[in-house]
């Protein structure tokens, strides 16, 4: 493409990985198609005001875990409410501009919904220069906390999130359905073939889980020579020292922080995780059925709907009813289910124009 300016620019957030991973698998499939871009992934809130970065994503990480309540009561009004009437990005907007200014990219991306609240104090502030804007929604959610009048283009996850912007008034060729964001290595993954039950255990890249250690060990005691499982620890090292070194467990295979994710989930049938967009997405992509918790987070809970309605895995109430899923798996009883739930992803990709994401993205600079 013959542009002066080849910079994009993609802002994204760390409140969980899922936002920093699509704006990689971004980044990415831009440069797949043309590696003279400079593509700058950019924590807004360390372009702006870096001190409150730790201070916020703590904060993030004590309301979702202790005062789940308190978090949903303002994600919900979120979800409804007029994101112009929002003052808590004004805090970020000054320095954020200026950053902006001085990257003076071709195209903005925002993958995180107050980052995109910026862009639109932005383009509102400087018309003129008329910078096309992209929002990448990561989870699958419809909140008007995403949406903008100055936005060019939504990347949605699904047809559904598209119909539901639809009646909110964005018109439906500002809507594009790519899904969440993924890395090109999870595309068309070949699974290994076994005749085991392969089951890995993610607890994103803070390794917590959604349930006990003590849960762990009844499982390390409970898999025979017909199942096989792996746990990721992430940059749990706690966790990982307690399951490797203090009381080591015995049959089930124990990592680290994984660099390689596509490279280890093509050996595994089953996903034991959390509802969160990208992993969600990463599974799709590899036909992964997943196992999750019902949650009790906004984004997540949404998320959990959309695997109940898409039929994409099974929903969990508890550690008893979790052991009763795997008992059931092991004695072959959900193997019709599992079937089913590969199918169903297997058509869900159908419906998401995940191959044309870097061509929506080139089109509009």
């Amino acid at each position: 493409m013959n542009v002066d300016n080849k910079t994009i620019l993609i802002l994204t957030a760390k409140f969980g990985a899922g936002h920093t991973s699509a704006a990689k698998a971004i980044k990415e499939a831009i440069l797949c198609i043309d590696n003279n871009y400079n593509v700058i992934i950019q924590d807004f809130i360390d372009a702006s005001l870096p001190i409150l970065n730790k201070p916020m994503i703590k904060m993030y990480e004590t309301h979702t875990k202790y005062a789940p309540v308190f978090y949903n009561y303002y994600y919900y009004l979120r979800k409804s409410f007029d994101p112009k009437l929002d003052i808590s990005n004004k805090i970020y907007t000054p320095r954020l501009i200026k950053y902006i200014l001085k990257v003076n990219p071709t195209l903005i991306i925002s993958t995180f919904p107050l980052a995109s609240a910026c862009i639109y104090n932005f383009k509102t502030k400087y018309p003129k220069m008329n910078i096309p804007t992209i929002t990448v929604i990561t989870d699958v959610v419809d909140s008007l906390e995403w949406v903008f009048p100055s936005t060019d283009t939504y990347f949605v996850p699904s047809i559904e999130i598209k119909n539901r912007f639809m009646q909110k008034g964005i018109h439906p060729d500002k809507i594009k359905v790519v899904g969440v964001p993924v890395s090109k290595s999870f595309h068309n993954l070949q699974k290994e073939i076994s005749n085991k039950y392969r089951i890995l255990l993610l607890g994103g890249g803070r390794g917590l889980f959604d349930f006990s250690t003590d849960f762990l060990y009844w499982l390390d005691d409970f898999i025979n020579e017909n199942m096989e499982i792996c746990i990721v620890t992430g940059k749990n090292r706690n966790l990982y020292y307690t399951l490797t070194k203090k009381k080591p467990l015995k049959n089930i295979k124990v990592l680290g922080f994984v660099d390689d994710m596509p490279n280890l989930i093509k050996k595994y049938d089953l996903l034991i995780t959390k509802p969160g967009g990208a992993t969600l997405f990463e599974a799709i992509h590899t036909t992964t059925p997943v196992i999750v918790k019902s949650p009790y987070i906004g984004q997540e809970i949404e998320n959990a709907r959309f695997i109940i309605d898409k039929g994409l895995g099974i929903i969990y109430n508890d550690e008893n009813d979790l052991k009763n899923i795997l008992k059931s798996i092991i004695n072959k009883k959900l193997d019709s289910i599992i079937d089913f739930m590969k199918n169903n992803m297997l058509e869900f990709k159908k419906t998401i124009d995940y191959k044309n994401l870097s061509t929506y993205i080139l089109d509009k600079v």
